[in-house]
């Protein structure tokens, strides 16, 4: 337990205290004035604030200028550390963020969390929808994506070529107007989505009045590219509002995201905590963009303090203020929505545990399945289902040679993804007990322990090392089951497919004049197949190989098309 005549060398100042144990912080708090709240600490009777006390053995304070210092300061403290007594934020799924480098000639990528420098935009609803407005961004600002030491470069890449990217790397543009354009991609980024929709428009129309009717279409297409993408996540407004709305219940809240009036974010979180401290976390420690507004169902004291540090207001919508009340609606539907899920998937798992004599609830799943044709070319699958639920954003899939043995082929995935990578709480494979046993097997050989259950295909029956269980058709915890094996089944196959295309594709490029080996890389690297290679333009394929293999190369298809 702490000394209480600590308190006597507490000053009446704002700043951060720290409660540790050993060398654990298991508490961390902020304080307008430290000797008040820390003197509230020490006199509590009950509850989390005595707990605290009595159990760390020592106590930090950090003394900062004002309120809004020891907020940033609490938030940061508390993700680095993440103490036991702190409520914590966490993501139910992987929420990707667009980040920009700060090297001297910036490159942006798609990350999937803020680690590391630079600067961060974010977070957006999924992967996919990330990837698609990333693409049609590269379209219109030309940034590089790249990187490589820029003074190792001698000529521009295929990017360049196919007008992705300005060739700064190479002074086909100045550094200075390279990064005037990336500012106004910030702003973009930040939730102008107007602005790229104002810029792209009036390049079309300058293109149409020169008469240049191939780089006006070029333009009209990147536009109706960008609505298509936007469109396809749900919400469009009349207006170009950008605000967020909040919403939370059952410690559970969801975000919903709105900039330019399209909804780029619809984001759920776990957090045993109020809104405040949510806000706080969400805002301040993830850092996620500030908006001008934030819709909520209630206000309090707390938002109210909120949002003269953060520069926010907070508002509760009236009736007569139709628009936001609709979007406080929509949010609170999703919310009953996702929690109505979340609990009936829990249900399962739990039940799952019980029934398959589980050594803890399954929360997170890993699937693996196998794939090969006659022993070549061998492939696996592996899927993540979380609370029930699949989380496309971590499925991986790995080549594996020419692996006849099946079980030499899960023995092999299980210590390469496992040697690496945290265990799930549950890893389940496609087959009976041989394959239960191949991954034990594994397992064992690497040193590492987990619960382990199989699916055999005939009779549906789930195999564990306590013995086959049969389930009803109907059972939940067998559909879930089944959904998870035929997700594995699913990907394993596709892969393979996908492969089997490509190697017809280097065959057919290997017949080809004028096509060597860098060639044909560049060509494997742009087009998955020979059906995708016919539809592509001679234009877009002069700039990949050059005239006179594109002429050979047409040659051929030409041929193709013929027969």
């Amino acid at each position: 337990m702490v000394n209480p005549d600590i308190l006597n060398d507490i000053p009446h100042k704002a700043g951060v205290y720290l409660f540790k144990k050993g060398n654990e912080y298991i508490y961390i708090g902020k304080a307008k004035d430290l000797k008040k709240r820390l003197t509230s600490h020490f006199r509590a009777t009950s509850g989390k604030s005595k707990l605290i006390v009595e159990e760390a053995d020592d106590l930090e304070i950090i003394l900062v200028s004002n309120e809004k210092e020891a907020l940033i300061l609490e938030a940061n403290l508390i993700f680095e550390h993440k103490p036991k007594y702190n409520a914590m934020l966490k993501d139910t799924q992987v929420y990707p963020y667009i980040r920009i480098s700060d090297d001297e000639v910036p490159y942006l990528e798609i990350v999937r969390s803020r680690k590391g420098t630079g600067t961060f935009y974010g977070p957006y609803t999924n992967v996919a929808f990330t990837r698609q407005l990333f693409e049609v961004l590269r379209k219109v600002y030309k940034f590089r994506t790249c990187k490589k030491d820029l003074t190792s470069i001698k000529k521009p890449c295929m990017d360049y070529h196919l007008g992705l990217c300005s060739g700064v790397c190479v002074g086909e543009e100045s550094v200075e107007e390279y990064k005037k354009r990336l500012k106004k991609l910030e702003t973009v980024l930040s939730g102008n989505f107007s602005d790229v929709v104002a810029y792209v428009k009036t390049k079309m129309e300058q293109h149409a009045k020169l008469l240049d009717f191939e780089n006006a279409a070029k333009y009209r297409d990147i536009l109706m590219n960008f609505s298509k993408v936007m469109e396809a996540q749900g919400v469009v407004l009349p207006d170009q509002v950008n605000l967020d709305v909040i919403v939370g219940k059952s410690n559970t809240y969801l975000v919903l995201r709105i900039r330019s009036g399209y909804l780029i974010g619809k984001l759920l979180y776990e957090f045993e905590g109020t809104l405040e401290d949510f806000v706080e976390q969400f805002y301040v420690s993830r850092g996620a963009e500030l908006p001008k507004i934030v819709l909520v169902e209630q206000k309090s004291r707390g938002l109210t303090k909120l949002a003269k540090v953060l520069g926010i207001e907070f508002i509760v919508p009236s009736p007569k203020a139709e628009l936001y009340s609709e979007l406080l609606d929509k949010a609170i539907e999703n919310l009953n929505y996702e929690i109505g899920l979340i609990l009936s998937n829990k249900a399962i798992l739990r039940q799952m545990k019980e029934l398959l004599g589980l050594s803890r609830v399954p929360y997170r799943m890993e699937g693996i399945d196998i794939s090969h044709t006659s022993g070549k070319n061998t492939v696996a699958s592996l899927i993540v289902f979380e609370n029930g639920e699949v989380k496309r954003e971590e499925y991986r899939r790995y080549k594996l040679g020419d692996i006849l043995d099946d079980y030499a082929s899960i023995r092999m995935l299980i210590k390469r993804r496992y040697t690496k990578h945290e265990l799930p709480d549950l890893i389940f494979v496609d087959g009976g007990i041989g394959q239960v046993n191949a991954v034990y097997e594994a397992l064992e050989a690497i040193g590492k322990k987990c619960d382990v259950i199989g699916l055999a295909k005939e009779e549906e029956v789930i195999v564990t090392k306590h013995g086959a269980v049969s389930l009803s058709y109907d059972h939940p915890v067998l559909r879930l089951l089944v959904k998870l094996r035929d997700e594995t089944h699913r990907v394993a196959n596709t892969f393979a497919r996908q492969l089997a295309t490509k190697r017809s594709l280097r065959t057919f490029l290997d017949e080809i004049k004028w096509i060597g080996p860098k060639r044909k890389r560049i060509l494997l690297e742009r087009y998955s197949s020979v059906e995708e290679l016919k539809t592509a333009s001679r234009e877009e394929i002069e700039q990949l190989i050059g005239k006179k293999a594109a002429e050979s190369l047409l040659n051929e298809l030409s041929y193709l098309k013929d027969i």
